[in-house]
């Protein structure tokens, strides 16, 4: 009655401890009983695995000891024996996954003792087919399995026993959530493509199109075409850009247009003071002859009349109108016949002293104090001596003539960034603002003594020798003229002693 109500049971039995079976009940072929080992106090339930001899299936055996009052030693056992081919359902797998999943385990010797899937291929004699017996724990593997399908397969320790547990799926149900996620991949890259392709479209023809336009326009203006435009229709950056590329191109149009004109304007006037220039160079070429001639006989006519008081006041104003004139005719020859600067080396401090004593009673006569502040430390330069002079006289002279009584007229000296600075300021006037476009073109002058050649001249030397000429100037503050002239050595003078000069 008992094997009855536990259905799990295949044959239970009652036997002796030298394995003679005294009573038992179910299938009595189950019953093959072996004397026990002795029992121990300390045991509990007593288990072991045998195949039973009518068939492969293999068997497991449990005994309890019976014992008689308080003596410890068994009189008996009472037995069960359960059939493992009938006890698998504890590996049944999901119903989701039922037909994919196959578990096992197996007995130390790789045979199966529990089939998820029992049927008439496995053979629970021999060792399951599958190359993961000879590997440790934890390893999954990709082979054939015992029907011939490839599977992928994983085993593991079945812990408290010399059990493993073996689980095996078909390669195709394994990879089929890896096909299905590739061909939705595949179906996004595609839509992600097609995206990117529009993008690219709107792009090209937004953006990328007007960008080309606009640099073959800009290409055409560099070329000089400034009659081009550009149409952008579109309401936004690039549509913007393109506009203010019209605004630009249209302005620079007008810039270009207004120079040119300048400079047309400046060439006529280049040319006209050129055929002046060569009309002043011979008027002054055929006047100066005579007028040395008229002062050498003044001079006569002095010395033969001797002092007289009503003639040599007379005299002496036509010596100084004829000096006048053979210094406007210099000016203007040193205008219209430029001559090209003979560099030696020199040390512009002492032209500049030079010119200073040179327009000392000029300074003397009109109360004015004229000053030098020089360098020392300036460098020794290549440049025409007398050239120089000229230039430095000229400044000085129309300084001293616009400062009035109790000035002073200050020539300073100094050495920056490669070039020698030469400063001549006075304390004069100043020129008016509306003047200052006009101080260096040639017969400009506001003083009826002035020939207006002075600057002209000047800015002609010191371009000659590579220079510059700036001019600053406030009304009733004074102005101040500077001359730029490059650090250079002539070539002549380059095997020639350094010169020292006093301090």
């Amino acid at each position: 009655r008992k094997q009855q109500e536990i259905s799990s049971f295949d044959a239970i039995d009652l036997y002796t401890t030298d394995g003679r079976v005294i009573a038992y009940a179910g299938d009595s072929s189950l019953i093959v009983r072996t004397p026990l080992p002795d029992w121990s106090p300390a045991g509990g339930l007593w288990t072991s695995l045998r195949r039973g001899p009518h068939g492969p299936e293999p068997a497991f055996e449990l005994a309890v000891p019976l014992t008689s009052g308080h003596d410890p030693r068994p009189v008996a056992y009472l037995g069960a024996t359960v059939s493992l081919a009938s006890e698998g359902d504890f590996l049944e797998v999901p119903a989701r996954v039922a037909g994919r999943v196959e578990s096992f385990i197996v007995d130390s010797l790789g045979r199966p003792l529990f089939v998820s899937n029992p049927d008439s291929a496995v053979d629970y004699t021999r060792p399951l087919a599958t190359p993961l017996l000879a590997s440790v724990p934890g390893t999954v593997s990709l082979y054939m399995d015992r029907r011939g399908v490839p599977v992928i397969g994983t085993i593991l320790d079945v812990p408290g026993y010399p059990w493993r547990f073996v689980a095996e799926v078909p390669e195709v149900e394994a990879f089929g959530e890896l096909r299905r996620l590739g061909w939705l991949s595949l179906i996004f890259e595609s839509v992600f493509v097609a995206v990117l392709v529009a993008a690219a479209w709107v792009v090209a023809w937004d953006i990328v199109a007007p960008l080309e336009r606009l640099v073959s326009a800009t290409r055409r203006v560099g070329r000089g075409d400034l009659s081009v435009r550009v149409a952008i229709p579109q309401r936004n950056e690039i549509g913007e850009l393109g506009q203010s590329f019209n605004e630009m191109t249209a302005a620079l149009a007008q810039t270009t247009a207004r120079v040119d004109e300048l400079h047309r304007r400046e060439i006529e006037r280049a040319s006209q003071l050129a055929t002046v220039g060569e009309l002043a160079s011979g008027v002054a070429h055929e006047i100066r002859n005579p007028v040395v001639g008229v002062s050498n006989g003044l001079d006569l006519v002095r010395r033969r009349v001797g002092p007289d008081p009503v003639l040599e006041p007379i005299m002496g104003e036509m010596s100084r109108q004829l000096t006048r004139i053979q210094g406007t005719l210099q000016e203007l020859l040193a205008f219209a016949r430029p001559a090209t600067p003979t560099l030696t080396p020199l040390n512009v401090n002492d032209v500049v002293e030079r010119a200073i004593r040179l327009a000392g009673p000029a300074a003397a006569r009109g109360a004015v104090r004229a000053e030098a502040r020089l360098d020392p430390a300036v460098p020794r330069i290549a440049a025409d001596e007398e050239m120089l002079h000229q230039a430095l006289v000229n400044v000085i002279m129309n300084a001293l003539q616009a400062t009035p009584s109790g000035g002073h007229v200050t020539v300073t000296t100094r050495a920056l960034d490669g070039q020698i600075e030469i400063e001549i300021a006075d304390t004069g006037c100043g020129i008016p603002p509306e003047h200052l476009a006009f101080v260096f073109r040639p017969f400009y002058t506001t003083r009826h003594t002035g020939t207006g050649l002075g600057l002209p001249i000047t800015r002609e030397i010191i371009q000659r020798h590579g220079g510059t000429v700036s001019l600053t100037s406030r009304v009733n503050d004074g102005t101040t003229i500077t001359l730029r002239l490059p650090i250079r050595k002539a070539p002549e003078a380059a095997a020639a002693p350094p010169e020292v000069h006093a301090t």
